[in-house]
């Protein structure tokens, strides 16, 4: 497939001590930025990160909702530390891959299914979005043009799933795999092609599919009345997306540069051996980027104080805080002004510590509201009635 042209660069990686040396002799003071900088950047990350984390702890009152959000925050800082660790010890950078390539594959699970509890689960999610004709000529895969529009059904959001999903088998799978050649010494080698660039192309294969389908899903969200304007699935789609081909893709680059010796062997930097090495300083760069553009779009107050269940017909949005109880009927205006979550029928949410029930009497069209919320660490009881409106304005 690819020859290695050229032989005059050695595969031998330093340890790190040497790795360290090396850089600030042949640098001098850009040897040490190029060392500290990516230092304070994770620093910075982490310090953002825990300022996510006290804002959705404070504000959040749905378990399953802030798994789900500080999961996917957390991916940006936790990848950096992980590239950190690979950028200052050259020879474990097979092993970090591994790592990061782990930690954003469960972070795109936890993508998936936060959208589904934005819409309120897989039924209510299928219902929503199944009357809206859908191209299926989504990026990476423009080429899908000629294909004709398709419809949402059960079985087309399991096959959508399961195009996400696939990325956390494989993409794992594969950095096993190059821990396991590594540490037997044939995943990298001057003659003939290289494992890494065979292994680096099917994460690259599994990565590109992965982003169709949660452009496809994306797609079918966006259908659903409210969804983008309430919860910006636009931008959170984007950030997951960007850090998957950042993760995923980018690493097929590199060793494909580093087949047909692209650069020269010069030191401290012999792009042959060290290739991994300023691979994890761009991802440091990038995904702290991507980090502060994720906080927009993950740290948002209506996606924390509130979870949404959109329906056609009556509706009733209730505030976390139990302080009123809104109607509407035919619409979820109403319920978006209030910063509500709209529910309808009987449903439980919330944390076991502070349950809201919400129950409807289709005769009466009334109400009744039960919110628990602490006050001096004892639970008190808010009931609260409301009938619907004849007409929403």
């Amino acid at each position: 497939m690819f020859d290695n042209i050229g032989k005059g660069c050695g595969v031998y990686v330093p340890p790190s001590d040497e790795f360290a040396s090396n850089v600030v002799e042949e640098w001098g003071g850009g040897g040490v930025a190029f060392l500290v900088i990516p230092s304070l950047l994770v620093g910075v990350s982490f310090a953002v990160f825990f300022e996510e984390v006290y804002y959705v702890m404070l504000k959040s009152n749905s378990k399953m909702l802030r798994n789900a959000l500080l999961w996917i925050m957390s991916t940006y800082p936790a990848i950096m530390l992980i590239a950190l660790v690979g950028l200052f010890v050259p020879r474990a950078v097979v092993e970090v891959g591994f790592m990061y390539n782990i930690y954003e594959a469960y972070a795109i699970y936890k993508y998936y299914y936060l959208i589904i509890v934005f819409a309120g689960g897989t039924i209510p999610f299928v219902e929503k979005s199944r009357n809206v004709d859908v191209r299926p000529n989504a990026v990476p895969c423009p080429c899908f043009v000629c294909l004709p529009p398709i419809r949402n059904s059960a079985k087309v959001t399991e096959t959508v799933k399961w195009l996400i999903l696939q990325y956390v088998v494989i993409t794992p799978l594969c950095g096993a795999i190059a821990v396991i050649l590594r540490a037997d010494g044939r995943y990298y080698r001057l003659e003939g092609t290289s494992p890494a660039v065979y292994l680096s192309l099917i994460s690259a294969t599994s990565t590109l599919i992965c982003i169709y389908g949660m452009k496809l899903l994306f797609k079918f969200t966006i259908a659903i009345e409210g969804m983008e304007s309430t919860h910006a699935i636009r931008g959170k789609t984007l950030c997951i997306q960007l850090a998957s081909f950042v993760v995923g893709f980018e690493a097929l680059i590199f060793n494909i540069l580093a087949q047909f010796d692209a650069f020269p062997c010069n030191p401290p930097l012999n792009f042959q051996s060290n290739r991994r090495v300023i691979y994890n300083c761009c991802v440091i760069y990038q995904m702290f980027i991507l980090g502060i553009v994720a906080r927009h779009f993950y740290r948002r107050s209506q996606d924390i104080q509130r979870q949404v269940v959109l329906h056609d017909d009556l509706t009733i949005g209730v505030d976390y805080a139990g302080r009123a109880c809104i109607t509407a009927s035919h619409s979820l205006r109403s319920a978006r002004e209030y910063d509500a979550v709209v529910v309808e029928g009987v449903q439980n949410f919330g944390t076991i510590d502070s349950p809201t029930n919400i129950r409807f009497n289709s005769h009466t069209q009334a109400a009744t509201v039960t919110v628990s919320s602490r006050d001096d660490d004892r639970l008190s009881i808010a009931n609260h009635q409301s009938k619907l409106p004849s007409k929403t304005s």
